[in-house]
């Protein structure tokens, strides 16, 4: 009988990395299933390809505590009816915490319930984050996606079905007939500036 022995190291099958993306929240003011599913079909009435396999996450953050419960199972297939894709649920009461769970869906905290580093001060003031404007200076066609930190500049046309991503302003010197979304970070203040208005669907921090 003879033993191989093996050498070498095998290599590894996978590695963890993190990673930043920018995720559509779905802030619910209302837990009636038809309220939200006419919303929707408002919104995919003036653009029919704006959510394809979009990942979403849903906060009931501010949620009124009175509201009745949301059954997550009907709620995820009517999302993935639109192209949307159930991926956390944030925030609220114990009770949608425990819902998350029974549906397999993961529950994040809302930014109100994360604890302060430990030795951070509450009072001290958050210096304002500076990013540098991003130009383009070639056309963004069908499929593209484009996405800055800062402000976004696009001196070329906006073509039907790409979309623009910005923290802060998009300015598009040229006609704008996709997607824009300003503010994507939070950034309450940010506006969408361009030449010829066609766009498919504009928002800002996240309203649309």
């Amino acid at each position: 009988m003879t033993l191989q022995l093996q050498t070498g190291t095998a290599a590894a099958a996978f590695k963890m990395a993190g990673g930043i993306y920018t995720l559509t929240t779905l802030e619910l003011h209302s837990t009636n299933p038809a309220d939200i599913t006419n919303q929707l079909e408002n919104m995919t009435r003036k653009a029919p390809n704006f959510f394809q396999q979009t990942p979403v996450v849903i906060a009931f953050d501010q949620l009124n505590p009175e509201q009745p419960s949301i059954d997550l199972y009907k709620l995820r297939h009517s999302l993935q009816q639109f192209g949307l894709i159930l991926i956390a649920v944030r925030g609220g009461q114990e009770s949608h915490k425990q819902d998350a769970m029974m549906a397999g869906i993961p529950w994040l905290p809302s930014s109100k319930q994360r604890s302060p580093a430990a030795g951070a001060s509450s009072q001290l003031p958050t210096p304002p984050e500076t990013h540098k404007t991003t130009l383009i200076e070639h056309p963004v066609r069908s499929g593209q996606q484009i996405y800055a930190e800062g402000d976004l500049v696009i001196t070329s046309p906006v073509s039907s079905g790409a979309e623009l991503l910005a923290g802060g302003n998009i300015h598009v010197y040229g006609p704008l007939r996709g997607r824009a979304l300003a503010g994507v970070n939070g950034n309450t203040d940010a506006r969408i500036f361009c030449l010829q208005f066609e766009a498919e669907l504009i928002s800002i921090n996240g309203q649309y």
